[in-house]
């Protein structure tokens, strides 16, 4: 189903007196999304739900996808890897959850990029001669960010998370790809305390604040039990 027939639907059903129209214009508009409903067979869900990819550089069994996971319940949508190329990562819910979610996806995958070049330029990893023990000295970094950023976007979006919103993006996703199945997480765990630690503090530096309220980003996220 094209995108781009639900947002004609959608605009469509925007078109209401409380906006401006005319009640002949919202009749008129009313009448055209129905007609356009019953003609591609979609259902009220099908229009409110929607969906945004970003292109991801991990594919589901990493330690970031940890983070991308909680990304995904906070903001009411269900995620998936895979599903153009095998290179992106999908969040489907309802308006604006996908937005917001590739939104911040993309200013935390660089955050964790950019915190994780400084790391390496510290003694703590360069000390370090193996490529194993420096792949393990990274992971610990990362993982321990990855647990501060999951505690933040907690706070953040604590007042917006509703079981019946994450519900229906769940059944979405199951609709739309239903032959999903589970992705195993790579097995690992922190063997340096005092590197993860230094990973949670580095969480702190990130601005999660610009990727909900700025002028440049989404501002507000739906999805509060009864909310359309």
């Amino acid at each position: 189903m094209s995108e781009s027939i639900k947002r004609r639907i959608a605009a469509l059903r925007q078109k209401t007196t409380d906006r401006g129209c005319t009640e002949q214009e919202a009749i008129a508009a009313a009448e055209k999304a129905a007609s356009l409903m019953r003609e591609y067979d979609l259902s009220e869900l099908d229009i409110e739900i929607s969906q945004d990819s970003v292109k991801a550089k991990t594919h589901g069994a990493s330690i970031r996808d940890r983070l991308w996971r909680d990304l995904a319940r906070l903001t009411n949508t269900a995620t998936l890897v895979g599903d153009i190329d095998g290179d992106h990562r999908t969040f489907v819910g309802r308006a604006p959850g996908p937005e917001i979610a590739t939104y911040l996806f993309v200013v935390l995958d660089r955050a964790i990029d950019r915190a994780v070049r400084e790391f390496k330029k510290t003694p703590n990893y360069t000390r370090l001669r193996k490529q194993k023990t420096k792949r393990q000295a990274v992971y610990d970094f990362t993982a321990g960010m990855v647990v501060r950023l999951g505690v933040r976007l907690s706070a953040l979006f604590a007042d917006t998370v509703s079981e019946d919103a994450m519900s229906d993006a769940e059944r979405a996703l199951a609709e739309r790809y239903p032959d999903t199945v589970a992705v195993r997480q790579r097995p690992g765990a922190v063997k340096n305390g005092n590197i993860a630690t230094l990973g949670y503090l580095a969480g702190n530096n990130v601005n999660l604040a610009h990727g909900v309220n700025a002028s440049s980003g989404p501002k507000a996220i739906a999805g509060k039990a009864g909310a359309a």
